[in-house]
């Protein structure tokens, strides 16, 4: 029986979250003897721990559409040249789908958009193998830039959660039947074992955030959350650990400065394994406005810590089981989120049975639960 062509499809592999688990979904997709894989890109891939990834298996056969790093997928940041440099990319990548479209890749049986239907221009092209596009971001992200315009060139659509998929069957319900959610895999073992390392320099007590440190993410009412719980229990030796960077940092640093607890805030930046923080925290704290699938929440179940998190769209209050597995509070809310850290910190809640309830629930992110629904859906 021939294998099947499979083909992910991804502009540029950075650094980042979805790239995480494309690899993760590959490690597992490589020990099925059926399935042929390959990865399509804008430009040649350039980031080491990927191309050595990549070097190590070449039985995933890699194709970059738009070689080149002048017209690649970085722009420069001064506003003219970047205008120029935008224009001429574009009308580099239109005479190249023009002349030679994804007439190579004829023999593909599947093709997967990977991330927020980056390639929907190119699968117009296309005119044999099924389209499937895998959406990371979050329902709002997916209403606000008008993505059901690109719906009808797709097979199937992949989110994250069921929650976005009500919403969606809400707003369109048209679509009911081409939306399909499936989880991100979760390697539980790895996690677990990273979090054992001896490598946390935060000692005594604390809370616990690891974020991407941006506007959407509100680490202002963290900020404020926790300063107003910190005061109202009598200024505890209790402190907050954020674990991230991004381009809000230096104004979410000069803000904490200004509170009352700010030497109990501790900024520790980027790291490669923010596990050794999660599992040594009171709790794990999200305080977005709105997510796709917030895997920090997952990762905290993993280690065995608590959750508590934005009642945001969409995500937590399916991962915490409508709040048996965690705590949820009402996004922005900082007398909210206050009570939700006092009641951590006062045992006030049964932090342990929480825990038992998330743990007994991770099955459904393990990685081979979500490959079998993976394969069930490219078969």
């Amino acid at each position: 029986m021939r294998k099947k062509r499979v083909a992910f499809c991804l502009r540029d592999m950075q650094i980042g979250g979805v790239e995480s688990v494309l690899i993760r979904t590959f490690d597992e997709l490589l020990k099925n003897k059926n399935i042929e894989l390959s990865l399509i890109t804008y430009v040649d891939i350039s980031v080491p721990a990927y191309r050595e990834y990549l070097d190590k298996h070449p039985e995933i056969k890699v194709y970059s559409l738009y070689p080149g790093s002048l017209l690649g997928t970085k722009l420069p940041h001064f506003f003219m040249w970047r205008l120029v440099i935008h224009v001429l990319r574009d009308i580099y990548r239109n005479a190249m789908r023009f002349m030679f479209g994804m007439r190579k890749f004829h023999n593909i049986d599947v093709f997967i958009d990977y991330h927020s239907f980056g390639f929907h221009k190119e699968f117009k092209h296309i005119k044999s193998g099924r389209k499937i596009a895998w959406f990371h971001s979050s329902i709002d992200a997916f209403l606000n830039d008008k993505c059901i315009n690109y719906c009808e060139n797709y097979d199937k659509i992949v989110v994250l959660t069921d929650d976005f998929i009500n919403q969606i069957d809400n707003v369109y319900p048209k679509q009911n039947g081409k939306f399909i959610r499936i989880y991100n895999p979760f390697d539980t073992v790895a996690i677990q074992n990273m979090a054992n390392e001896k490598t946390n320099k935060i000692s005594g007590d604390y809370f616990c955030c690891v974020s991407r440190l941006s506007a959407d993410k509100d680490i202002m009412t963290l900020l404020k959350g926790f300063d107003l719980f910190w005061l109202s229990n009598n200024k505890p030796n209790v402190k907050l650990v954020i674990v991230g960077d991004g381009n809000k940092a230096g104004d979410y640093k000069k803000y904490a400065n200004s509170l009352e607890s700010s030497k109990q805030i501790v900024f520790v930046g980027a790291t490669k394994n923010p596990f050794v923080y999660m599992k040594n925290a009171r709790a794990n704290i999200l305080s977005s406005f709105s997510e796709g699938l917030p895997t920090v929440l997952i990762e905290s179940m993993i280690v065995g810590t608590v959750n508590i998190a934005s009642d945001c769209k969409c995500g937590p209050r399916e991962i915490l089981l409508n709040g048996d597995g965690g705590m949820l509070f009402q996004p922005g809310n900082v007398s909210d989120l206050a009570k939700c850290m006092t009641d951590v910190y006062n045992k006030n809640v049964d932090v342990k049975q929480m825990v038992e309830k998330s743990t007994k629930s991770l099955n459904r992110f393990d990685s081979k639960t979500v490959i079998r629904e993976i394969i069930s859906l490219i078969s």
